[in-house]
């Protein structure tokens, strides 16, 4: 595994930028999976004064126990991943949008890409508000659409409203 991470400044923005690479082999007898197993991942994040912007992207592919507890149950997975998000900051509020991304094929076979999706959408929205010291209010908003084996999962799918308080002493 490498990995590097790079800092500048540019009038006052600072800018960080950061990557890794990473590849194992591994093998198993009998009916199990033999499969190799890497990922690299790249980010970028820049903030001027009371403005923050970030994106992410990841790419992989590993082999998993599918969770029977027999050693032969492995599976192939092959995903990647995009998160992207915005910050500001005015005065006691703050704002914040952002999205994530995610995608998978899983496969029983050996070298074989899978054919159905596994996929993980999400889009949300905040407003904080320090109303005293050591007092903030939440309000927000996020929605999430879930595909399982290629099928909509309602049951990990939907949108919800939350507003709340965090306190600390």
């Amino acid at each position: 595994a490498v990995g590097a991470t790079y800092v500048t400044t540019a009038g006052d923005s600072t800018v960080t930028i950061g990557a890794g690479y990473s590849e194992a082999e591994n093998s198993k007898t009998g009916t199990a999976l033999t499969s190799d197993e890497g990922g690299m991942h790249i980010g970028i994040s820049a903030v001027t004064g009371d403005l923050t912007v970030a994106v992410a992207y990841a790419d992989g592919d590993s082999v998993e126990n599918d969770g029977t507890g027999d050693s032969s149950g492995s599976v192939q997975n092959d995903g990647e991943f995009l998160a992207a998000g915005v910050k500001y900051v005015s005065g006691d509020m703050t704002f914040n949008v952002g999205m994530k991304s995610g995608e998978s094929k899983d496969s029983d076979t050996t070298g074989t890409a899978g054919t159905t999706v596994d996929s993980y959408d999400e889009t949300s929205a905040s407003v904080s508000y320090a109303v005293a010291s050591g007092v903030t209010a939440y309000l927000g908003y996020t929605t999430q659409d879930v595909d399982d084996e290629g099928s909509v999962s309602a049951a990990s799918s939907g949108s919800s409203w939350y507003i709340g308080a965090n306190m600390s002493f």
